[in-house]
């Protein structure tokens, strides 16, 4: 079970990376002076996600162990069907997890911060005009 532990954290964890991208670049767009468009964000999102699920390929293709249906004991070499099957993973599963938690990060965190903005700007504000000082 030890050896098999990281693959596992490897495998179910694929998501946190990309929630976390989306979480700061609600924070950078948020704190930014200048308007920035949200299809541009998206798109920006989408292609780290795109990167984040290559990275995850490529770390669990050199992290397959040898005891899987076919694999010879040279760990350098991974049997076609198997890299054949992680990519389909990757793909299929990966890539859109990714895509979507790293939107929905992005959209909470975006949302979050308006709301506390928004408070605090009603907090500041003075209630009349005779609250304010001649």
């Amino acid at each position: 079970m030890p050896d098999r532990l990281p693959s596992l954290v490897l495998l179910v964890g694929f998501w946190i990376p990309p929630a976390i991208v989306g979480f700061a670049a609600a924070d950078l767009a948020h704190r930014s002076t200048t308007r920035i468009r949200p299809a541009l964000i998206y798109t920006f999102l989408s292609i780290l996600a795109l990167g984040s699920s290559a990275v995850w390929f490529l770390v669990n293709l050199g992290a397959m162990p040898p005891y899987i249906p076919g694999a010879s004991r040279d760990p350098t070499y991974a049997p076609p069907e198997a890299v054949a099957g992680l990519a389909v993973v990757a793909s299929a599963l990966v890539f859109p997890g990714s895509v979507i938690a790293c939107v929905l990060a992005f959209r909470n965190r975006g949302r979050f911060l308006k709301r506390t903005s928004a408070a605090h700007a009603q907090l500041d504000a003075p209630e009349s005009i005779d609250d304010v000082a001649p």
